[in-house]
């Protein structure tokens, strides 16, 4: 499964880089379904670029199979409270009284194989607090060719079973 962030204007630099990326890469995987955010992840997904029609529930994402891998793409960067407090989604729609991160927290702990490729460069991550939270749920990875041979490796690797403490 493929999850992008598409939303907002901090993504918007790097939307040739994500298209060619998984243009090149798509013959790779045997089945993809691709989902849409916006920032993070909270109580859906959208099957639809838009965000408009076609939510998927992130529970209703247990139709596959344990095998399945997650990969998301996303620039992990945003405000803390948008990934951290209840009401955080700056879109009213998606309030959903859980933070993001527990959302995350449970798709991690549902696909043991999964990574996220990140699209700032790697310098500029350390920065960030939600780029740090995130990495400590997901292993993060460039959004380069090298990253996500990278990213495909560690999802064909043993899956991770140790989760991190509640942070």
């Amino acid at each position: 499964m493929l999850a992008i962030d598409n939303g907002g204007w901090s993504m918007d630099p790097y939307v040739e880089l994500v298209q060619a990326l998984f243009d090149q890469a798509g013959a790779r995987f045997k089945r993809l379904t691709t989902y849409y955010f916006h920032n993070t992840i909270y109580d859906v997904v959208w099957r639809d670029p838009a965000r408009r029609r076609h939510p998927v529930r992130i529970e209703d994402m247990h139709d596959h199979s344990r095998d399945s891998r997650l990969l998301i793409v996303g620039d992990a960067h945003m405000a803390p409270y948008e990934l951290m407090i209840s009401e955080g989604s700056i879109h009213a729609g998606e309030r959903s009284g859980q933070p993001s991160t527990m959302r995350l927290r449970l798709l991690a702990e549902r696909f043991p194989r999964r990574v996220w490729l990140n699209p700032l460069p790697a310098w500029r991550w350390a920065a960030s607090p939600t780029i740090s939270h995130i990495s400590s749920l997901f292993p993060m990875f460039a959004c380069t060719l090298e990253g996500l041979a990278a990213a495909v490796n560690s999802l064909n690797a043993p899956p991770v079973s140790k989760m991190p403490a509640e942070i």
